[in-house]
């Protein structure tokens, strides 16, 4: 393990025992029965989270279990329950079951302090802006309020911190997608929070397990959402291998570029959305490759003009193949154009400058340095620096001045690059 690493986890779980000694003469104690019944149904609810499609984390009711707790016991108590849920929790992963005993000891340590920190904090938030636990009232909306966005804060930015070390990826990148990814669930789940603990003030335990129904309903929903997102990821993988089958030449070409694209727009700050079209773009953009004859696409010797033409259809049938797929239409103007030239001489439309949308600018020049970059079979490969030279050549021809500029300037890292290119 890097020393890094060790020592973010180190400080995390020092940060962790640090609150709960610093919070324990808060303790209160005074619901014992409640305590221990908050407690098994954590643990049930941390054991029953749902992977993401990423696998770097996972969905969990649990935090409506928690937010009842920080309602109905405050800190520390709620923050206690939470931690121990998750680091007590059981989970069955491809068919073998993980728990606190066949994990790691730092591993089990660190997500306890994650929760104790994000409950915690969430808890303290909540009583700082005028929330009572155990007194629910409607002047109770902004303290809970507060104490939902804390909780998405500090959980988000230490996992975040945590994967930038693992991964090297941009923090604010990180932070925005796990935030991004979690805050409309914690916000679905709160309001169930809320009632769970309106039944358990005015009802006890067995208003608690009238409501414990629904939650596994919302994570039922949770479920088959993920499920579907995992079956799109998939649909995506097949389209991409049924052309790699074809033409051999391109294998890895279309992840290259998805990634390649994908990063390039980051740094144009392109929009959340724009980005995930993008990549789904980079994966597809050969997709209408599979109407093309074999021999054609494994030519080893120059085009004929007719075989030619019969190439230049691949992005409308590419476009038309990914405009039948719901979750892909967005991505589909990106593929039809991303033959466009900034001057006008591309295809399949012949657009000029402003009318072709800026992804299908990006992800041309990507696809383009990536195809020189890779052996053919009428050629062999470039090298980087052959390929950007054309890169600066073409620029303002075939390529958006603005993107290839940022592209060659990505690639190098030398700002005479860039000023080379500006002229």
């Amino acid at each position: 393990m890097p020393k890094k690493l060790k020592l973010y986890i180190g400080v995390i779980i020092l940060l962790g025992i640090s609150f709960v000694i610093y919070t324990f003469n808060r303790a209160r104690f005074i619901d014992a029965y409640g305590l221990v019944f908050f407690l098994f149904l954590s643990i049930a609810a941390e054991s029953l989270a749902i992977p993401t499609p990423n696998q770097s984390g996972g969905i969990s009711v649990g935090f409506a279990i928690g937010f009842t707790a920080l309602i109905v016991f405050g800190v520390p108590e709620a923050s206690w329950l939470a931690s121990i849920g998750i680091m007590l929790r059981i989970i069955n992963k491809d068919g073998k079951y993980t728990h606190a005993f066949s994990t790691p000891l730092y591993k089990t340590l660190f997500n306890g302090s994650n929760i104790v920190l994000s409950s915690g904090l969430a808890g303290l938030c909540y009583e700082a802006l005028g929330g009572i636990p155990g007194q629910l009232e409607f002047i109770n909306i902004l303290p809970m309020f507060g104490c939902i966005v804390v909780y998405i804060i500090v959980n988000a930015t230490i996992m975040s911190i945590l994967m930038t070390i693992l991964s090297g990826d941009k923090l604010y990148k990180l932070l925005y997608t796990n935030v991004i990814w979690i805050i409309k669930d914690y916000f679905a789940l709160a309001p169930l929070g809320i009632i769970m603990a309106i039944a358990y003030l005015n009802y006890g335990i067995v208003g608690v397990l009238l409501f414990f129904g629904p939650l596994l309903l919302a994570r039922y929903s949770f479920k088959m959402y993920v499920d579907m997102k995992n079956m799109y990821l998939d649909t995506v993988k097949a389209l991409c291998q049924a052309v790699e089958a074809k033409d051999p030449y391109t294998q890895g070409h279309s992840q290259r570029v998805s990634e390649l694209s994908y990063k390039l727009g980051e740094r144009m700050r392109l929009p959340h959305r724009s980005l995930e079209n993008l990549k789904l773009a980079g994966m597809l953009h050969d997709i209408g490759k599979i109407g093309v004859d074999e021999h054609i696409l494994n030519k080893p010797g120059r085009l004929t003009d007719d075989e030619y033409g019969k190439i230049k259809l691949h992005p409308a049938i590419g476009s038309k193949i990914i405009q039948e797929i719901d979750f892909l239409r967005a991505s589909a103007d990106i593929i039809l154009s991303h033959h466009e030239h900034f001057d006008g001489t591309g295809y399949p439309n012949g657009k000029i400058q402003s009318e072709i949308p800026f992804e299908a600018c990006i992800l041309c020049v990507v696809d383009v340095y990536d195809a020189l970059t890779s052996d053919r079979p009428y050629r062999k490969a470039m090298s980087e620096e052959e390929a950007i030279e054309i890169i600066r050549r073409e620029s303002g021809t075939l390529f958006n001045p603005i993107v290839a500029q940022e592209f060659i300037y990505m690639l190098t890292g030398h700002k005479e690059e860039v000023e080379k290119l500006a002229g």
